[in-house]
């Protein structure tokens, strides 16, 4: 298990300016994540999403672990004395995958019991996945 720092890029996050709006954890604010869903939401319903440049591949799936990713960033800034991560448990074997994933429900849980057990005082506003981290 490594930290790895949070990459939106890796999460198919639509266009470049909401990467970057949710990646810059110094910015970061709740109503500037709350705007994001929105404007998501507007075009889902107008059925303007690509036309706006909104990735179709997954799109649901990817905006909403982007912006989960991102209240955890800003969550970890607001309780500095709190460790706040997320965890990423691997493409696990599941019901919800059509049992296509590679590591055993036991592998995947290895990551959220190591988030589990950190001390006091560890890393907090991370992302942590089972690769290298590359920074």
């Amino acid at each position: 298990m490594q930290l790895k720092a949070m990459n939106f890029q890796d999460l198919h996050v639509p266009n470049e300016r909401i990467r970057e709006e949710l990646g810059d954890v110094r910015s970061l604010t709740e109503d500037k994540i709350d705007r994001i869903l929105q404007k998501f939401l507007h075009d889902l319903q107008q059925d303007a999403l690509e036309a706006n440049g909104w990735q179709m591949m997954i799109l649901p799936y990817s905006i909403s672990k982007a912006t989960l990713n991102a209240y955890t960033r800003l969550l970890a800034k607001k309780y500095a004395n709190m460790c706040i991560n997320c965890v990423h448990p691997g493409y696990v074997n599941r019901d919800i995958n059509w049992h296509t994933g590679t590591m055993t429900v036991e592998e995947g849980a290895e990551g959220p019991v190591m988030l589990a057990l950190l001390p006091e005082g560890g890393p907090t506003g991370c992302y942590f996945d089972r690769t290298v981290a590359e920074f």
